[in-house]
C-alpha cells in the first residue's frame, strides 16, 4: 500500500462512488477501480460491496479508513513542521480562499490591503458563499481553506474556532431606543424580520428560535445576499439580524444598531481546511492578518459595550 492508493481508497470512501473519486483524483475510473482491488488483493478482504446507489464500505473498510485518516493527519502535519525549515522564497504563490459574505462585507478590504502590502506577488482568488458551500469547496479542493461559522462535518478536515461574534438587529428606524441598547427578541414582537436562505446556518438558527417562541416576528422574509437584504433594511422598516463584523469599522447614516442579548444567537468562525493539503506559510500568513482584523472588530465592538458568551459556553 502508498500515499497514492490511500489518497484513492479515501476519496472512494467518502464520495461513496467510483467515478466521483475518479473525478476528484484525476483519473480515469478504471485505474482508480484498479488501484482499489489491489488494495483489496494485498489484504485479502473486501473493502467496499458495489451496490445500484454506489458503494458502501465493508467493516474492513470502514477500519481502514480510520487508520488511513490517521496516517494522512500524521503526513499532514509533517509537512506543517517542516515548511518553517524551508530556505526557498515563499512569499508567492496561489492562495485559493472561502468565506461568508458577512465575513466578507466586514473585513476582507482591510485584509487584502494590508496582506498585499506585505506580499505583492500573492496570487489571491476569493470566493464567497454561505458555510455549507465553502466547506463543500474546501472538500472538493476548489480552495485552499475557508472562513465557517460552524463546524464542518467532513471526516478528513482541520478546523479550529478562530472568533465568536455578537450578533446585532439593524434596522433604518430607531425600534429599540439609543443606537447599541441592548435589546430582548423575545419581547419585540412587531419586528418585521429579514432573513438568509435556509443554505444559511445562521438563519437556519433563527428559525429555531422562531418556531420554538423565542423570537416572535409579526412577519418574515427571505432575501438570499448579504447586499441586498442590508440595502433593504436601511430603505424600509423591516429589520436585519448580522454579526456585528459585517459593520465594524463602517459608519452608515440613519443605521440603527442593538446587540442582541436574547436570544444568545452564536456567529462564530471557524478556519477550516483538508488535512490532506497542507496550508503553505503564505496561507498562514493571510490566515494572521484576517484573525488580526477580526481582533479590531472585537475591539470596537468592545468599545461600544457589544460582548458575546465564548462559544464553549453557548455550545454546552
Amino acid at each position: 500500500m502508498d500515499l497514492k492508493q490511500i489518497s484513492y481508497f479515501t476519496w472512494v470512501y467518502e464520495e461513496g462512488s467510483f467515478s466521483a473519486a475518479a473525478r476528484k483524483a484525476n483519473i480515469v475510473q478504471p485505474a482508480l477501480s484498479m488501484q482499489i482491488r489491489r488494495l483489496e488483493e494485498e489484504f485479502s478482504v473486501r473493502l467496499f460491496e458495489r451496490t445500484a446507489n454506489g458503494v458502501k464500505p465493508t467493516a474492513a473498510g470502514s477500519r481502514l479508513y480510520e487508520l488511513c485518516l490517521s496516517i494522512t493527519r500524521d503526513i499532514a502535519v509533517a509537512k506543517e513542521i517542516l515548511r518553517d525549515y524551508r530556505t526557498v522564497d515563499d512569499s508567492t504563490g496561489p492562495i485559493r480562499v472561502g468565506l461568508p459574505p458577512a465575513i466578507g462585507r466586514g473585513i476582507l478590504a482591510p485584509v487584502l490591503i494590508a496582506f498585499l502590502e506585505i506580499y505583492p506577488n500573492a496570487e489571491i482568488s476569493i470566493v464567497e458563499a454561505y458555510t455549507g458551500t465553502v466547506n463543500e469547496l474546501v472538500h472538493t479542493g476548489r480552495v485552499d481553506f475557508a472562513f465557517g461559522t460552524y463546524p464542518a462535518s467532513h471526516a478528513g478536515f482541520m478546523q479550529r474556532l478562530i472568533f465568536s461574534d455578537a450578533v446585532v438587529l439593524l434596522s433604518g428606524q430607531p425600534l429599540n431606543g439609543p443606537n447599541f441598547t441592548p435589546c430582548d427578541l423575545s419581547q419585540m414582537d412587531g419586528v418585521k424580520l429579514i432573513l438568509p436562505s435556509a443554505n444559511n446556518s445562521f438563519a437556519n438558527f433563527v428559525r429555531e428560535c422562531t418556531a420554538n417562541g423565542l423570537i416572535r416576528p409579526a412577519r418574515t422574509m427571505e432575501i438570499d445576499g448579504n447586499v441586498g437584504g442590508f440595502e433593504f433594511t436601511m430603505s424600509s422598516d423591516w429589520a436585519l439580524l448580522s454579526p456585528f463584523v459585517s459593520i465594524a469599522g463602517r459608519v452608515y447614516d440613519g443605521l440603527h444598531i442593538y446587540p442582541v442579548v436574547n436570544p444568545i444567537i452564536p456567529f462564530d468562525v471557524y478556519l477550516v481546511y483538508d488535512q490532506r493539503r497542507p496550508l503553505s506559510s503564505l496561507a498562514y500568513r493571510f490566515v494572521d492578518e484576517v484573525q488580526k482584523q477580526l481582533q479590531r472588530v472585537k475591539h470596537v465592538a468592545s468599545s461600544q459595550g457589544i460582548t458575546r458568551a465564548p462559544a464553549d459556553i453557548l455550545h454546552t
